[in-house]
């Protein structure tokens, strides 16, 4: 009886050793267990008590042994969890990286000062020249599609305007600038309504007529120039 326990007992160590050794390798595919004997039945009552010890502690080393390779596959399934989300934020934090470089390379440079009041001094119309101001009567001297007589009331209150302003009332935010500006915009609408009545150019040239008139009342008048070859700007220096 002894000799049975200590055979079950050495088998049973067997099969836990053997578990615990493939416990602490890689994850395996179990391979098909079968029983220490090919035999299917028992001769004896003897070898029958035998047979049935032999598969409770079978039974229970494959337990150990199963237990160890889902441990064993369990772990690995979370160290692979964990590098795939580590492999993850590490893709989202390049390719972020890579958005922003390629933005800060191709990205267009600011303007600097310089370019900004060149770009600011292009897109302001021109000041009254001599040929659009008489500083002598102090007239415009108005396009010929601003000659007509639907502009009359608008071009006559905009010539009393411009020949009597003084020092004192002129400039930006003076009451003459002001009504000029308000004047202005009036005969824009106008020219505007008659576009299909003018020419491309005509039109061109008598709307920037106007914008120039109403950035030179922007600028005060100061004196007189001294001459008429200077040109009509003078007059606001």
């Amino acid at each position: 009886m002894r000799v049975i326990q200590a055979s079950s007992f050495g088998l049973l160590l067997s099969f836990t050793v053997a578990s615990v050794a493939l416990a602490q390798g890689g994850a395996v595919v179990t391979p098909p267990i079968v029983n220490w004997s090919y035999v299917g039945h028992s001769s004896t009552a003897g070898e029958g008590y035998l047979r049935g010890s032999a598969a409770v502690i079978q039974s229970a080393g494959q337990a150990n042994y199963l237990n160890s390779i889902a441990a064993v596959n369990y772990q690995e399934a979370t160290r692979k969890l964990i590098e795939n989300h580590d492999l993850y934020v590490r893709n989202a934090i390049q390719s972020r990286e890579m958005v922003h470089e390629f933005r800060e390379r191709y990205r267009p440079s600011a303007p600097t000062p310089e370019e900004w009041q060149r770009v600011t001094e292009a897109s302001l119309p021109d000041r009254l020249t001599s040929d659009q101001f008489d500083p002598i009567t102090g007239k415009l001297i108005w396009p010929h599609i601003l000659r007509t007589d639907e502009y009359r009331a608008f071009r006559e209150r905009v010539d009393a305007i411009v020949s009597n302003r003084t020092p004192d009332n002129s400039g930006n935010g003076s009451p003459s600038q002001r009504e000029l500006a308000s004047l202005i915009d009036g005969m824009k609408m106008l020219l505007k309504s008659n576009i299909n009545s003018v020419t491309l150019s005509q039109y061109a040239s008598a709307k920037w007529f106007l914008k120039s008139v109403d950035y030179e009342a922007q600028f005060p008048l100061q004196s007189l120039p001294a001459t008429t070859d200077a040109g009509a700007s003078d007059l606001f220096h």
